[in-house]
């Protein structure tokens, strides 16, 4: 058995937008599993992984030895914390494959792929963020800045006016961390190191009667940024994981006579540099041309691709007759079945495999189930990604 996994999204996703993942299964001899899927994951500092998506390729089901290839889309949602890689918080799209386990029914066999993937914020426009004038005015110390807000690279002039200080200094502080906090605990993850802010730049007078002090942010200045990310999965409640950045300007001022110092800081915001100012030409950021296609595609030439032949029940099981009505022969093709049930609840699904259909080929697939249903659930998928839903009206009288 092989499997493989490929990411359609070029290496990185955007949040509030799909990660479409390409996955190959390959059983060299006919194979039953128990489940199959992709599943989003990270790993905080005090737990092995932790899920952030999972989407489902196959259900309980039986396949032909050949190839069969699926594509998927997992939703990041905007709550999602972005890669950081300075504090190694990372992402792996991971597909697993569980079989039972033949020895010890009670520990499943899982086989599993990993492929490492990078989610990015998108920018925040400037055009969107309200500059606004900082006034400060403490122990006759004045200061004030004309905006709040700057960018990597750009300088800070800081305006002052004093009386009686010997000297004035102003610090850019940075102060940057991630944040995972276990509820079982009652607390911070102690894996988690409480850090001090970080000095990213230091400006100082003794000219104090007035004048400006001029502070260049690091070209490499990471974004403010705050995110918080919760699951939703049960096992996991009371858990939070999120990073974070903030920045203040520091300013101290020295008297003149004895050991009293001016100290208070102003919160300022640094955004990211605007796309225009990365090479010419290049779009990190837009559409990729290899994006993946369009999942659950039913064309009306599909829809005609399938013909349910007969649905006949007995007792338990319903044997249902399909004929691949279409002029080619399908590649990799999976029938998913499920019950409807008063007509709102679909029974637990079973799920078969064949690798090549011949046209005018008719298959003859069992779906057995202990409940009263009122109709059964046909999902049809190929190699080609093509995917058709047939709902078929079935007697149970014999109940």
């Amino acid at each position: 058995m092989k499997l493989e996994i490929n990411d359609l999204n070029q290496g990185f996703v955007l949040l509030g937008e799909k990660l479409s993942i390409r996955s190959k299964f390959n059983f060299e001899e006919d194979t039953s599993i128990l489940w199959s899927g992709i599943r989003l994951i990270t790993s905080p500092p005090c737990l092995k992984d932790l899920q952030i998506a999972k989407e489902e390729i196959f259900s309980k089901g039986h396949f032909e030895a050949g190839e069969y290839i699926r594509d998927r889309a997992l939703i990041i949602k905007n709550n999602v914390v972005p890669t950081n890689k300075r504090r190694k918080l990372e992402y792996t799209v991971q597909i697993i494959l569980r079989q039972q386990n033949p020895i010890n029914p009670d520990d499943d066999l899982i086989i599993k792929r990993d492929h490492s993937i990078e989610i990015k914020e998108h920018e925040l426009s400037s055009k969107n963020m309200k500059q606004n004038p900082v006034a400060l005015s403490l122990s006759g110390l004045d200061v004030s800045l004309s905006k709040d807000i700057f960018r990597p690279g750009e300088t800070i002039k800081v305006n002052y006016t004093s009386k009686e200080l010997k000297q004035i200094e102003v610090r850019l502080l940075q102060m940057a961390n991630l944040v995972c906090y276990c509820e079982a605990y009652g607390h911070n993850c102690r894996k988690v190191e409480e850090l001090p802010p970080a000095i990213a730049g230091d400006a100082k007078t003794s000219n104090t009667d007035g004048g400006f002090l001029l502070l260049k942010v690091p070209e490499i200045a990471e974004p403010s940024h705050d995110f918080l990310w919760e699951p939703t999965e049960k096992e996991f409640w009371g858990f939070r994981y999120g990073d974070y950045t903030k920045y203040s300007l520091l300013i101290l001022g020295k008297h003149k006579v004895g050991r009293d110092l001016i100290k208070y800081e102003v919160p300022i915001t640094i955004i990211a540099k605007p796309f225009s100012e990365t090479k010419e030409g290049i779009d990190w950021f837009g559409r990729r041309s290899s994006e993946a296609p369009s999942l659950f595609d039913v064309s009306s030439k599909f829809q005609k691709t399938f013909k349910v032949i007969s649905i006949d029940s007995d007792m338990e099981r319903y044997t249902i007759k399909i004929k691949n009505t279409s002029n080619e022969d399908l590649n990799g093709i999976t029938v998913k079945v499920s019950g409807l049930q008063k007509g709102l609840f679909e029974t637990s699904a079973n799920l078969t495999g064949f690798n090549t259909w011949q046209k005018g080929e008719e298959k003859v697939i069992t779906y057995k189930t202990k409940q009263d249903i009122s109709a059964l659930i046909l999902l049809l998928e190929d190699n080609s990604q093509k995917s058709i839903r047939i709902q078929s009206a079935v007697s149970s009288d014999f109940f």
